[in-house]
This record gives C-alpha cells, structure tokens and sequence, in this order.
C-alpha cells in the first residue's frame, strides 16, 4: 500500500518521533484557535475553556489511535478504497461523539452565563469536528503517501546502487585473474631456458601480488598508486623482453593525488604492449603522460605499433571493454576513450572530469 511505510513507523509508537511532535503540536494550536472560537461564539471563557479541554485532548486521542491502528494493518491488503471508507466512517463516529460532549458540557453551564446560539448547537458542533478531523485525515495520508513515496524512491536507488556495486566488482575480480594467468604463462614460458629470469619474474610478480592484496577491496587507488602498479607489470614484462620493453613516464604532479579506479593503468599498459610487440621493432618504449586540463583529467599510454581495425570499445571484450564498463560506472557520462593512430605510434588516451561516483 502507499501509506506502508510511515503506517509501520506510527505502529511503533515513539520511532516515528516526527509524526508525535507534529500531532503535539498541531493539536495544540486547534485547541489555541478552538478555545477562541468557542469564546467568540458562546461569550463565555469559563464555557470556552472547559469545552477546550474537555474536548481537545479527546480528539488528540482519537486521532493518535487511528494512525497506531492504522499502521498495525498496514502489512494487510487492504484496497484504498476501503481504508479511504474506513476512514470516513471514522470521521463520522468520531465528530458525532465530540458534538455530543460538547453539547453534554454545554448544558452543565446555566443559560443566562452564556451567549444565546441561533439553531441547533449539536448540528454546528458536528460540523465544527467533522472539518477539523477531515483536515486532519487528509494532512495524515497526503504526508504519508508522500513519505512512503521518497521511501520507496530511496530504496530503488540503493537497490540499483548495490546491482552497479556488484557489477564494478564482477568486472574487477575478472582482471586480477586475467592478469595474474598471463604473468604465470610468461614465466613458466621462461623455466626451462632461462631459470634466473623466471626466477627474477617471480619475485617481481611476488611483489606486485602483495601490492594488490593490500589494496583488495578498494574501488579506488590513487594516481600514484596506479602507476607504481603499471610499471611493476612492465618490469615483470620487461624481464621477458629483455632490454626491448621499456617504461617512461611524464607526470603531472598535480594528478598523483588524485582517486580514479583501481588497475586503470595496468589495462592501458598491458594493451600497449600487445600492440607493441605486433611491431618490427628491435626495442619499444611505453611512455605514460597525465596531466589536468581544468577539473578533467588527460591520461595517455601509448607504444611504437599500428593500430588495427577501430571497433567500440564500450561494447568491445577484452581488457578495453571492461575497462570502458568500469569507468562508464564511475564516471556516467563525465569520461572518454580512445585509442588512435598518431604517427608510428598508438595512442590510447582517458579523460576522466571530476571525482568518481562512490558506489
């Protein structure tokens, strides 16, 4: 039902401590206005003030027990319609008991101590409780309705948060396994001949494991964290290649402090080297450039190569691919990627503007 949740707030008593100050407060404004309407009515403060107090605190009363009952039954099926019904009936009971009382005090004060009023007192005193207890009854569902409508938006967002949640860390956990299954091939590629440089790579990628482990679990890494990691998978890759991979780098110092995913670099240079060893090359070099453009900032990897045939990356597979979903995630529409051809070398390059989204 729309008054579900602020119905199973009320059923609990002093947990919804925002609806109990509001009926505090707003019945004790009726019986303020209440007390000087009787009083310019029946020109009495005495009759005005026993009315007031007999009466008030009734209704109050009422009131807070239709909304504890109200909310007991909200876990119950009950069509609109009918608890709209319900509700009118209850209007009905209720005033005509109040006019009853009121008129029941009024004729304990003896007539010529109060002012002479043309018709029939209990019809005015129906009249009177039935708007108050209407307006009563449409604040209480229109703020209700309002309120389990906000519920029920905040709890879509954070069941969509926690699906893109699960989605950003289905995609990391498939690169950690992706690399470290292409580290192992590259060394056990290297046993049999030449052991001291298999030995060498495992030490390395020993290191570069406990580095990542430290960092499990964390969306993010800093700038300068994910370039300590890039360049620990060029050494280990390096070691393969002898002396014909390189690593440069040309940092922005402003940039290193800066948050964007974890292993955003470790995919730029693990791609830069797979097209770099596509080239005729006797030696390639792997330069990493960042820098700020505004509040955007510019990532760069490129390598000696010649692209192949462009394709999306966003829908690619891959490494690209995941790389494009995982930041698509952190930065909705706020980043870009390409990967271009700039003379004899291939370019892929990352502008990321502003701070990733938390999820």
């Amino acid at each position: 039902m729309i008054f579900t949740s602020v119905s199973q707030e009320l059923s609990q008593g002093d947990s919804a401590p925002g609806f109990w100050r509001a009926q505090i407060v707003g019945w004790m404004f009726l019986a303020f206005v209440g007390f000087f309407i009787r009083l310019a009515v029946f020109g009495n403060a005495v009759v005005a003030f026993w009315l007031t107090l007999g009466l008030e605190p009734l209704a109050f009363a009422m009131t807070s027990a239709a909304a504890v009952l109200h909310g007991r039954r909200s876990d119950k099926a009950d069509a609109p319609l009918l608890v709209l019904a319900c509700a009118v009936l209850l209007c009905l009971a209720a005033s005509a008991l109040l006019a009853l009382i009121a008129y029941a005090i009024h004729g304990l004060f003896a007539s010529e101590a109060i002012r002479v009023v043309p018709g029939n007192q209990y019809r005015l005193g129906f009249i009177y409780y039935m708007g108050i207890l209407s307006i009563w009854t449409l604040i209480y569902f229109g703020v209700s309705a309002e309120l389990a409508a906000r519920t029920e938006r905040i709890s879509k967002m954070r069941a969509e948060t926690r699906s893109l949640r699960l989605e950003l860390e289905h995609l990391q956990s498939q690169i950690e396994p992706h690399f470290l299954f292409n580290a192992l091939n590259t060394i056990v590629a290297e046993i049999a001949e030449r052991p001291g440089i298999a030995e060498d790579m495992t030490r390395s990628l020993a290191g570069y494991l406990r580095y990542s482990l430290d960092r499990r679990g964390r969306g993010l890494s800093r700038l300068e964290e994910e370039i300590e990691a890039a360049q620990a998978y060029i050494r280990i890759q390096a070691l393969r290649f002898d002396k014909r991979l390189e690593c440069r780098c040309q940092i922005d110092p402003a940039t290193l402090e800066i948050n964007i995913p974890r292993m955003t670099l470790q995919g730029l240079a693990e791609n830069a080297i797979k097209h770099g060893m596509r080239s005729q090359h006797d030696r390639f070099q792997i330069r990493i450039r960042t820098r700020l453009a505004g509040d955007e900032l510019i990532i760069e990897v490129d390598n000696p190569g010649q692209l192949q045939a462009p394709f999306d990356l966003a829908k690619g597979g891959g490494g690209l691919g995941n790389l494009c979903r995982r930041l698509a995630l952190r930065y909705a529409d706020r980043y870009a990627f390409s990967l271009e051809q700039r003379g004899e070398r291939t370019v892929a390059e990352i502008r990321l503007k502003g701070s990733p989204d938390a999820l």
